[in-house]
């Protein structure tokens, strides 16, 4: 830290030095401080005394700072990793403090009050890495647009953000661990603010930087003392055998009509973060459970496992059952940890008997114990009990456990369903006219230029409000000669369903007459491409396929429509998507056109809007649908559909049949509302 201080001088808290300062204040003197080695110590040995003694609930070691404990600063961070995954963050900025002050209040809020995770386990201790931050005041850039590349430097600077009351900060050692360039340090703390990313360019933004010295260790290398292991318990086994038999009493009490007490005596309360009531049928050994937890919030044991009693007589009052022909059996969690994504997760220290796993991933979630399994034998029957889809985003996270069955799994995910036969329409009346009258009249002039179909094996259109994009699509389509199937591919705009869904409806409802589907195709092919499943619920409120039907419907009455909704997922899925569908295709004697619905990038301004919109589409242009994808991400393009896009080119590259592009048209939201300032941008594509 010392040399760094001296190559890279932080500026001083008077504004007249902040550019040419050579110092860190203290007192508001001009004095240098320089840290030694000594001074790295002692900075991370007080962080992780004040972690380790908040993360324990115990007294943490004095550790004096000297010379540096009344040291003035402007901000003091302390950062937690664990594997090089982000644990928590937090610091203050912005007021100057005393170093002492300042480092134990930002060491207290890393163990316990990052909100973006639960507070640090005990059990997570020997894991983790500390790292502390000082940093300077903050340094206005009066450079603007890409002027501001020039005046970040990365290693040297963190950032600040603030635009249209939202504020983003990022450390100056963040872009280091990520390998980011300057651009995307930029980018990034424009997304850690909630702005689009791109928004360091616009002149409305206000761009401060800062300079920063940190150090970092081990943490466990860091106390004077080892660290004393105890597995947490929520009750003693006396306390759990008694409350067990509470459970079972109150039940049959509540089935009886009977007024049981609504607190067990014997047994003191707790503040969980996870419970379970397991129903075993005694003759089938039949299995349900009731089940609530929360990484980042406690609850209150007692009154949350009676209104489970109350819930479970009720269940048990339906089915009639009589006492000896079930039993209720208890699980109590506590002590959350956080193990980072199911890829490339190292869980050899993790004790199956005394804690059990959560497997997170969108709206999945898992929770599973197996006293005799290890971790990794647990995770693999996560993986297949909740179809995880990205190994490199689901999460994983344990609890200290004590449980009356040896084993269990509790799976929440969404539920394919199958609907009705007519799906009706779910965004007629905001996206297009809900009436006939006005759906025809409207068609007409989305219609009203001529073209001359021809055949084409692909094609990309907008699915944004009519008004907006309707003109678009509608070129689209007229070019092209519709066969009597079409297969409809965009992406899930809503948190229904799960999370890859075909259509499973034979009739699609719409203000101008009815569309007819295509089950028998639809189950061919939730049959033959993995993780695509025939689910009703992902497609009640989408309109990304439905926008597009009237138009066809208008083209093609007689068509058949194949609708599916894609949700998340990797170019690796993308491939083997493409692959099933490639099979499918080569069976039918007449082959579908296959329809991306797409919007492109999303509420940038005009001009930014139509740069991104442009780097997507030139990897379309050269036939890349990798490229594609690596540049939508890269580039942080909110191009809606971009995985039903990389879905189709592959689709036709495995059959040999992607050798053109032809771009239709390209508009954005602004040129119908006149506002530039934030735009949606649409572009219409033909592909053979």
């Amino acid at each position: 830290m010392q040399s760094f201080l001296k190559q890279h001088p932080l500026p001083s808290s008077s504004s007249e030095q902040q550019k040419g300062s050579t110092s860190m204040q203290s007192d508001s003197t001009t004095a240098r401080i320089e840290l030694s080695p000594e001074h790295h110590q002692k900075l991370l040995q007080k962080a992780a005394a004040v972690v380790v003694g908040t993360a324990t609930r115990t007294v943490p070691a004095e550790i004096a700072l000297e010379d540096l404990e009344n040291m003035v600063i402007n901000g003091a961070f302390v950062s937690l990793k664990r594997q090089g995954q982000l644990r928590s963050c937090c610091g203050n900025f912005g007021q100057p403090l005393p170093l002492g002050q300042a480092l134990h209040q930002a060491a207290i809020r890393a163990a316990k009050d990052d909100p973006r995770f639960p507070p640090i386990s005990p059990s997570e201790i020997e894991q983790l890495d500390v790292e502390v931050w000082l940093l300077s005041d903050l340094e206005l850039v009066e450079e603007q647009g890409l002027e501001r590349l020039k005046a970040v430097q990365v290693g040297l600077h963190g950032l600040q953000i603030r635009a249209d009351g939202r504020s983003g900060l990022l450390l100056p050692g963040v872009p280091l661990d990520h390998g980011w360039s300057e651009e995307e340090f930029l980018n990034q703390t424009c997304i850690k603010a909630g702005l689009p990313p791109t928004a360091w360019k616009d002149p409305g933004t206000t761009l401060l930087r800062y300079q920063g010295v940190s150090c970092k260790a081990k943490l466990v290398e860091m106390l004077e003392a080892p660290l004393e292991k105890a597995a947490p318990q929520i009750l003693s086994h006396r306390e759990f055998a008694q409350y067990q038999q509470y459970i079972q009493s109150t039940i049959e009490a509540l089935r009886l009509g009977q007024v049981p007490s609504y607190y067990c005596p014997q047994v003191s309360d707790a503040n969980i973060q996870g419970v379970a009531l397991i129903l075993i049928h005694g003759s089938t050994a039949e299995e349900l459970v009731l089940s609530k937890w929360a990484l980042k919030q406690s609850f209150p044991m007692q009154s949350t496992v009676f209104s489970m009693c109350q819930q479970l007589a009720q269940i048990i009052a339906r089915q009639n059952l009589r006492p000896g022909e079930f039993q209720v059996k208890l699980v109590l969690a506590t002590d959350p940890a956080l193990h980072g994504p199911v890829e490339g997760l190292a869980l050899e220290d993790f004790d199956s008997r005394n804690r059990s796993l959560f497997v997170m991933e969108g709206q999945k979630t898992g929770w599973f114990y197996q006293r005799e399994e290890t971790a990794a034998e647990i995770i693999a029957r996560a993986q297949e009990s909740l179809s995880l889809m990205q190994l490199e985003t689901a999460q994983v996270a344990s609890m200290a456990t004590q449980s009356a069955v040896s084993r269990f799994e509790i799976v929440n995910r969404p539920r394919a369903e199958l609907g009705t036969e007519i799906r009706p329409t779910g965004v007629a009346g905001t996206f297009y006219p809900a009436d006939p009258q006005s759906v025809e009249m409207q068609l007409d002039e989305l219609f009203r230029d001529e073209a001359e179909p021809q055949t084409w094996a692909a094609a990309m259109v907008p699915h944004a409000g009519w008004k907006y994009s309707g003109k678009i699509a509608a070129e689209v389509l007229q070019r092209i000669k519709l066969p009597s199937t079409i297969i409809v591919i965009g992406p899930k705009h809503t948190r229904e369903g799960v999370e890859w869904a075909v259509a499973p409806h034979k009739v699609w409802q719409l203000p101008n007459g009815n569309l007819e589907a295509d089950v028998t195709l639809a189950r061919r092919l939730a049959e033959e491409i993995p993780g695509l499943e025939l689910d009703a619920a992902a497609h009640r409120s989408e309109h990304a396929i439905e926008v597009e039907l009237p138009l066809i419907k208008r083209l093609a009455p007689d068509s058949h429509v194949v609708g599916i909704a894609i949700g998340g997922g990797n170019l690796q899925q993308c491939d083997a998507f493409a692959a099933g569908l490639a099979r499918v295709i080569e069976q039918l004697d007449e082959p579908p056109l296959l329809l991306i619905s797409s919007d492109m990038n999303h509420f940038a301004t005009d001009a930014e809007n139509r740069r991104l919109d442009q780097l997507a589409l030139e990897k379309m242009d050269a036939l890349d649908p990798d490229g594609l994808l690596e540049t939508v991400r890269a580039q942080h393009i909110s191009m809606c559909g971009v995985l039903p896009a990389v879905i189709v080119m592959k689709t036709l590259q495995k059959m040999g049949k992607l050798s053109q592009v032809e771009r239709v048209g390209y508009a954005t939201s602004g040129d119908v509302t006149g506002d530039r300032s934030r735009v949606v941008g649409y572009a219409g594509l033909l592909i053979n």
